[in-house]
């Protein structure tokens, strides 16, 4: 580019031949010098940055807790030593696991945990990551067995008062089975709130079950859980005394839906726990088709469902003469989330 006359004066020190005039970098961009070490903020600067980049949703967020997990802290403690230098090792560890983040490797993967029930389980990439609205399946299963609220009384879903067929006692807290735990969120988180309750969890996948058995033995329910490896209700056929109550996370995603999911999930979490076949109602309608059978008189089906599914669950469930009291629950953001199907 042509420069005015005025930029082309140059001063009597610039001309020293082989002197190149120093580059400015602004501080938050650069690094540390090599015998210096970085503190917390300009590290957070950093990795919002490099994350922001690859375009991960919330960069500055996952940054803190990337770092609040690097040092074993908390974020008040992060924050009270903002600007305190770290040692080196430690910003080569935080730095590597933002590399990973960068790759759209989820978060909870990386951290090695997610929070569920207010419980906290281990996952990784052998498990589906729970999710908040799951929590639903588990406040209506309660509710049904319970006949009240146990977490949230002034919820914002309610159920039809017709679900109640005894409102004076409860149902007989006898078995629960999850089928499709996963990393045994559900199973753990029921046998949690019901201590007299017996769990029983289902997978096909023996991973699946080797974390959902960690998560069990860390929440100290594990002599009330029993895990069984299998498909669908496979490791239960001949178990004839039945269950009073039935809950499940299928796969619900559609197969063609599978490619426009986020990296996070399309490239990271086990498809096996997501493909829900060509309309993603492929194990919804095992489970209406084939529950009922391990249902006691009186039981429950509880299953999540996904947006725009509800009409035609509800329609499959109509369409079995040994299933009644069917609804829909909506999650916390209103969105349908979760089918009930009660057994006559």
């Amino acid at each position: 580019m042509t420069g005015s006359p005025k930029s082309k004066v140059q001063s009597p020190k610039s001309k020293v031949q082989g002197e190149a005039k120093p580059r400015y970098l602004a501080p938050n961009t650069q690094h540390p010098a090599p015998n210096t070490q970085p503190s917390p903020a300009h590290l957070l600067s950093e990795a919002a940055a490099e994350l922001t980049a690859c375009n991960v949703l919330n960069p500055r967020l996952d940054a803190e807790v990337l770092l609040i997990h690097t040092l074993g802290t908390q974020r008040a403690g992060l924050y009270t030593r903002l600007h305190d230098p770290l040692p080196r090792e430690h910003a080569e560890v935080f730095r590597h696991l933002v590399h990973r983040r960068a790759q759209r490797e989820p978060l909870q993967y990386i951290t090695g945990v997610r929070e569920f029930w207010s419980l906290e389980f281990k996952v990784d990439p052998r498990v589906l990551i729970p999710r908040p609205e799951t929590e639903v399946v588990v406040e209506v299963a309660l509710r049904l067995l319970l006949q009240s609220a146990i977490r949230n009384p002034h919820s914002a879903f309610r159920i039809p008062h017709s679900a109640f067929r005894n409102p004076h006692s409860a149902l007989p807290m006898r078995r629960v089975l999850d089928v499709g735990t996963g990393s045994g969120c559900i199973a753990v988180a029921l046998a949690k709130e019901l201590p007299q309750a017996e769990i029983w969890a289902i997978d096909v996948s023996q991973d699946a079950l080797a974390v959902a058995s960690e998560n069990a033995r860390h929440h100290e329910v594990a002599e009330r859980v029993q895990f069984c490896q299998g498909d669908m209700f496979a490791p239960v056929a001949e178990y004839h005394e039945g269950f009073d109550l039935i809950v499940s996370n299928p796969p619900y995603i559609a197969h063609d839906d599978l490619a426009v999911l986020q990296p996070e999930v399309r490239n990271w979490e086990p498809h096996c726990a997501l493909d829900g076949g060509v309309d993603g109602l492929d194990f919804c309608r095992r489970l209406l088709s084939e529950g009922p059978t391990y249902l006691r008189s009186g039981g429950w089906l509880v299953m999540e469902i996904g947006q725009g599914q509800s009409t035609e669950v509800m329609r499959l469930v109509r369409e079995r003469r040994d299933l009644t009291e069917s609804f829909c629950v909506p999650d916390y953001a209103g969105h349908t989330r979760v089918a009930v199907a009660g057994k006559v």
